[in-house]
């Protein structure tokens, strides 16, 4: 089973960035502010190629008030 990483939704490195970013900016409690880190190292250090469920990804977009895109690769 392959594993899902952020370009399965995202195009650009920056548009992934930008939501962890901003989720780190607006994570509440101490769950969320590791969470958050941890993805935002993982995004710096993998860029698109960073490990991602969809579980994942759907939590940085409610913490960081995005939408959560479209799968762009099956």
């Amino acid at each position: 089973m392959s594993r899902d990483t952020a370009a399965n939704w995202y195009a650009h490195e920056f548009e992934f960035r930008q939501l962890c970013g901003d989720a780190q900016s607006q994570a509440k409690g101490e769950k969320a502010e590791e969470f958050t880190h941890d993805m935002m190292k993982k995004a710096n250090q993998y860029g698109l190629a960073a490990n991602v469920s969809e579980a994942q990804l759907r939590w940085l977009c409610q913490l960081a008030d995005h939408e959560v895109p479209k799968r762009r690769i099956p």
